[in-house]
């Protein structure tokens, strides 16, 4: 609907640019627009701004804070080698199991463990493991345990107080089953939740260990925990119908070594009735998730520190799933915090997902995505790393967006930026999954904020899309905007500002907008007539240059900003394959759509007083409807 408003206006704007008697009022245009505050029709000012970047930069930090602090945690959390002295020793061979020590049993293929205490299980057979020991404490080391149970879990951790699946160092151990399970013994009814994993666990479990686990889960999911599941130091390799990694209350994973192909996630949590549970915390491992539904899906929290994660979910970027089906990459009904690391992220839905708030600190990140890049219903805060967004629908979207730190690409077939107010309910916001962005109305605290970092965005839609507010205070910023008249390289509905940083966004003309009047650094809007991919370059009186950009596609607008814009000097801007001389007697130089004063644009080397699609007051009057 906004960018059928956006249409409509323009159209508006083009039919009375057309009328001969129709022209700026040059006098009325910039009549009332000194003070403090935008009077581009909103009735919003600054303070509302700056109230609601308190309050998000404070949620931002703390968590951040917190998601250290639980990386800290993790990371100290190492498990320590079993002592295998005197252990009980099952051995599979063919269709039998043996025991030697107690503790245990055997029947058949199947062994059973009833007691605390430190198992080793070796060989190759066709049976099971069943382990029910109470409340106790069970350590199994396998040294190269090959076990295919066709009828059920051939590990089934069915009673525990905890279990420790120890690989042992140098071993390779495999755990496959069949497609159809055959719930028919004391440990599997409906009562007390079939097993439905290769590897099932209903008490807290642990694997650790130096060697190798695979994973072949032909009936349903790979490995499953009905409490938690922690993963330490180990090599694991899962092949799983459904769900590769399926815990309940918190998975943790540190220093492991995962392969995950999956029908369905890849990795997920699932406690949906306790909020300090449910979440997900991945420290300094290393990653490769093929999933056609999520890759990472935290009920609650999802937190990765360091390591490599590369996650292609639903066929990658270019991949198409059912209408019910999501397949983002990394996804948080919780705050999402990604805090360093290297990532390629490749998915058919959004790549990096939160229900609540996305924090990055710092990473590489490569992106394809067939939605959004980076999608959080609340805030987005970027303050490290390198990110580069090479396909999506929108690049980064949010409520509201902080951007202090870091180095971000973005390319986009809509908005490279968008914040707006509520929560994206679609699920895919590109075309053929919903279209468009299902945001809500915007309030006063739907922003985006550039502080410091670089950012250059590609985008075929609006460059720099706000719902709410527009504030530039440091960083670089270089924006290739659309090339058709429906969209604008910046487009804000509140205020816009730049108190400092560098600034060049071009575009198409029909819906640009400039900085607003309560800016405290000099921009300057300039149309042109005729496109160009030519160069950007702004110099002084005294030649020297301030600002040098190369436009990658065709452009007849330009904004551009830099702290050596000051009220009265003389500047000449090179755009287009045309230099103009432009003096300051204000700040704000060109006013567009909705610019909030200044002194009107037009094309650079014609009279200001002519209308060019939107920046007369005629003009902005019926933008405003």
């Amino acid at each position: 609907m906004k960018h059928f408003t956006k249409i409509l206006a323009l159209i508006l704007c083009l039919l009375i640019a057309a009328l001969p008697l129709v022209a700026c009022d040059k006098g009325t245009e910039n009549a009332g627009t000194s003070g403090t505050t935008d009077t581009d029709g909103t009735g919003s000012g600054t303070t509302t701004s700056s109230g609601a970047i308190s309050d998000n930069e404070t949620s931002s930090d703390t968590t951040g804070s917190e998601a250290e602090k639980t990386v800290e945690e993790v990371a100290s959390d190492t498990v320590a080698a079993p002592d295998t002295t005197g252990a009980t020793v099952i051995i599979f061979s063919g269709e039998t199991a043996s025991v030697s020590g107690s503790g245990a049993t055997a029947e058949g293929g199947v062994a059973t463990v009833s007691a605390a205490g430190t198992y080793v299980l070796r060989g190759t057979g066709a049976g099971r493991v069943i382990v029910n020991a109470k409340k106790q404490d069970v350590v199994l080391v396998l040294e190269n345990l090959n076990l295919t149970c066709s009828y059920g879990s051939p590990l089934y951790i069915y009673k525990s107080s905890s279990t420790t699946v120890y690989l042992a160092d140098g071993s390779e151990n495999a755990l496959t089953d069949g497609e159809v399970y055959a719930y028919d013994d004391e440990y599997s009814s409906a009562e007390d939740e079939e097993p439905n994993a290769c590897l099932y666990s209903k008490s807290d479990l642990i694997i650790a260990g130096s060697g190798k686990l695979i994973v072949t889960a032909n009936q349903n999911n790979g490995i499953t925990g009905k409490d938690t599941l922690k993963i330490d130091s180990a090599t694991v390799v899962v092949t799983a119908k459904n769900h590769g990694i399926n815990d309940k209350d918190s998975l943790t994973i540190r220093a492991a070594k995962i392969t995950v192909t999956s029908g369905g996630d890849a990795f997920r949590s699932t406690n949906d009735s306790d909020t300090a549970l449910g979440f997900i915390v991945i420290v300094d491992s290393d990653l490769t998730l093929t999933s056609g539904e999520y890759g990472v899906q935290a009920e609650t929290t999802l937190t990765i520190s360091g390591g490599t994660c590369t996650v292609t979910s639903g066929g990658g970027a270019s991949g198409k799933v059912d209408s019910d089906t999501s397949a983002k990459g990394l996804n948080a009904n919780g705050n999402l915090c990604l805090l360093s690391g290297a990532y390629a992220l490749n998915c058919c839905d959004d790549a990096i997902h939160s229900n609540a708030n996305i924090v990055i600190k710092g990473g590489t990140f490569t992106i394809a995505t067939g939605d959004n890049g980076i999608h959080a219903n609340e805030n987005v805060t970027v303050s490290g790393g390198a990110i580069t967004v090479t396909k999506s629908y929108e690049g980064i979207e949010g409520k509201s967006i902080d951007l202090t730190g870091g180095e971000i690409s973005v390319t986009a077939s809509d908005d490279g930026l968008n914040a707006a107010g509520g929560a994206d309910s679609s699920g895919f916001g590109g075309p053929g999954f919903g279209g468009g962005d299902r945001f809500g109305t915007a309030s006063s605290d739907v922003y985006i904020r550039i502080a410091g970092g670089k950012l250059y965005v590609n985008a075929s839609g609006d460059g720099i899309d706000s719902n709410g507010n527009l504030i530039v205070s440091g960083g670089e910023t270089y924006v290739d905007g659309p090339t058709g008249n429906g969209d604008g390289a910046l487009d804000y509905d509140g205020t816009a500002t730049i108190t400092g940083g560098i600034l060049v966004a071009v575009g198409s003309s029909g819906m640009a907008q400039n900085f607003g009047t309560a800016s405290t650094q000099g921009s300057i809007l300039l149309n042109f007539s005729t496109g160009s991919k030519s160069a950007v370059t702004l110099t002084d009186a005294q030649g020297n240059v301030l600002v040098s950009y190369t436009p990658s596609k065709t452009y007849n607008s330009v904004v551009i900003s830099c702290p050596g814009l000051v009220q009265g000097g003389t500047y000449t801007v090179s755009a287009c394959g045309q230099s103009s001389s432009v003096t300051l007697s204000s700040l704000i130089y060109g006013s567009g759509m909705g610019g909030g004063g200044g002194q009107p644009g037009g094309t650079a080397a014609q009279n200001e007083d002519v209308c060019h699609a939107g920046t007369c007051l005629s003009c902005k009057n019926l933008l405003s409807l």
